[in-house]
């Protein structure tokens, strides 16, 4: 492989890694709210819960009720019982879980690909 060969499939490897490490921090905000709602859907069990207020800041508040809306996508929501809602958002957290675990093993291709590259390179340049 030729240097200008090496340098473009490193460079096509950065934007990749760039690329996926941008999902992996999606996806651990959608894990943090999951594990949020998790622990409001336990404390609504008792009654109580956090409230969000905007801002990343909740407020514990006493709240009434027997259902739980969750989006399920397109803009739709569906009304679980808090039972049903703890499941869900159980499903939720595993599936999440799941797809980052696959995004960390991606970077971890990536970056042996791009150590391989690196290693070539250095080789072409020595002789």
């Amino acid at each position: 492989m030729k240097q200008e060969e090496i340098l473009a499939a490193a460079r096509l490897y950065s934007q990749q890694k760039q690329v996926v490490e941008r999902e992996l921090e999606k996806l651990m905000m959608s894990l943090m709210e999951l594990n949020n709602s998790v622990l409001t859907m336990k404390e609504l069990e008792d009654g109580d819960g956090l409230v969000p207020i905007g801002g990343g800041a909740f407020v514990k508040a006493t709240l009434k009720g027997d259902n739980v809306l969750i989006p399920i996508g397109a803009g739709y929501m569906k009304d679980y019982s808090i039972k049903e809602a703890s499941g869900e958002i159980g499903k939720r957290v595993k599936l999440t879980e799941n797809a980052i675990k696959k995004m960390r093993d991606e970077l971890g291709k990536i970056d042996k690909e791009m150590f391989t590259l690196e290693g070539e390179f250095r080789k072409l340049q020595q002789g």
